[in-house]
């Protein structure tokens, strides 16, 4: 059994658009059953959709980096080889595995091999830093570095190793998966036709070219459409309120 501690930088995106975050650099940490370090593992990732300047300024990873660097299905199979056969990982906060399954989606890439999967700030308060500063830790090397940061939960692990025995794994939930970057989308929308005092159906929000769009990005198939669907119809009630009824909606 090994331990994988990971941590991800991603792309980014601005606040209304319907492309994923996207994941730019990952880097990791091996760790026997003793907590001892064995192997480590760093990749920058090419994004798919355009790069988010204030996402380079904050990583400091530069652009012609990424743009040299190999897609996300070429990385992700060289990181499942690290894996190994038997392990655990562990990442500090959930966002890191669900925007793994997001861009496996993407990508057209199987993930079976994300299994259990432990969020660490379930065993801490506050985020990495504050936790390594409550410990009296060190951090090592520059923030938001991948391999960096998964150092650092590496030392706070070693605090807390009853995390690395814990099966309260983090659970894949496609609702969310399909729904998450579409959200907003929704919001907007209902917002303007509110705005202009018009009812947006499902069948006139699915007509928008970002719709279309995001339907092609993420790869749903008719179920995950209805899915979003199911999102759709919640929060057009929950923005119509009682106006719902005297507009004749359903």
């Amino acid at each position: 059994m090994h331990y994988i501690v990971i941590d991800l930088e991603f792309n980014g995106r601005k606040h209304y658009d319907i492309h994923p975050m996207e994941i730019i650099e990952i880097g990791a940490v091996k760790l026997n059953e003793r907590l001892e370090i064995v192997d480590t593992f760093q990749s920058y990732i090419r994004p798919n959709f355009r790069l988010n300047k204030f996402a380079l300024q904050f990583t400091g990873i530069s652009k012609e980096t990424l743009l040299q660097s190999d897609g996300f299905r070429t990385v992700i199979d060289k990181f499942i080889d690290f894996c190994g056969d038997e392990y655990k990982m562990l990442a500090w906060g959930g966002s890191d595995y669900f925007h793994l399954f997001v861009d496996c989606k993407i990508n057209g890439v199987a993930d079976k091999w994300l299994a259990n999967l432990i969020d660490m700030t379930s065993f801490f308060e506050g985020g990495l830093h504050k936790a390594l500063a409550d410990y009296e830790l060190q951090p090592i090397g520059q923030h938001h570095s991948a391999l960096d940061d998964a150092f650092n939960a590496v030392q706070l692990l070693r605090m807390k190793p009853e995390a690395a025995a814990s099966e309260k794994y983090y659970g894949k939930d496609p609702f969310k998966i399909c729904t998450g970057g579409i959200k907003k989308q929704i919001l907007s929308s209902l917002d303007e036709a509110m705005a202009q005092n018009v009812v947006l159906t499902w069948d006139k929000f699915i007509e928008d070219e970002k719709v279309q769009s995001y339907f092609s990005i993420m790869k749903l198939d008719a179920s995950e459409i209805r899915m979003v669907k199911q999102l759709f119809e919640k929060m057009l009630k929950m923005k119509y309120g009682r106006k719902a009824k005297k507009l004749q909606l359903a």
